[in-house]
């Protein structure tokens, strides 16, 4: 009988499970190693797939506080009566008010005419806005006032008078050369704008 057979008989058993287990540790460390890779990459796409979202955000947060202060400042345009149905009575008011408390000669009058388009020429692309742009011709006659009147009056208008303007024309004159204590005449022409607002 062979020496061999007579130790590996016994052993053929032993063997056989040494040979599984070793088939068994092979396939675990492959699948785990397998496993391993695909959780990495699987790891790695959700890294890249959160730092597109984080960039994503960035840029909706941006976005977000643009659209706030664009809010805000269409509000503050709304408030001055830039944007949305012209305040002409208020404008108005106003002016006579501002008049009144810098208790002038009661020689005020004025003429609200009525709104006209812009219509810029040509349609250039970068005045296309100015046809949704109207501008309201305020003209102001005032007689019998000094310079200095004339300056506080100016002066009050710029800072209690909430409309934008643009003093368009003015012309002053002495009222009677020979006599400079009649004071002034004066005739100015403001334009205040508007912007229709939204529809609905």
């Amino acid at each position: 009988m062979n020496a061999y057979l007579v130790v590996l008989k016994p052993a053929k058993v032993a063997l056989i499970l040494f040979a599984l287990a070793v088939l068994i540790a092979i396939a675990a460390i492959v699948g785990v190693a397998q496993f391993r890779n695909d959780k990495e990459h699987s790891v790695r796409q959700t890294e890249q797939q959160l730092s597109a979202m984080r960039d994503n955000l960035k840029k909706l947060s941006f976005d977000l506080a643009t659209l706030q202060r664009l809010a805000a400042k269409y509000q503050q345009l709304t408030r001055l009566g830039l944007v949305g149905v012209a305040d002409r009575d208020g404008w108005a008011q106003r002016l006579e008010g501002i008049y009144r408390d810098t208790r002038l000669p009661t020689t005020l009058s004025y003429t609200l005419a009525p709104p006209q388009a812009m219509n810029p020429q040509g349609d250039d692309a970068q005045t296309a806005y100015l046809k949704n742009v109207s501008h309201h011709d305020l003209t102001i006659e005032i007689s019998a006032i000094h310079e200095l009147e004339l300056l506080d009056f100016i002066d009050k208008l710029n800072n209690d008078w909430r409309a934008p303007y643009r003093a368009e024309t003015c012309q002053i004159a002495r009222a009677d050369t020979s006599e400079p204590i009649a004071g002034l005449q004066i005739r100015c022409t403001l334009q205040l704008y508007s912007i229709p607002g939204k529809a609905g």
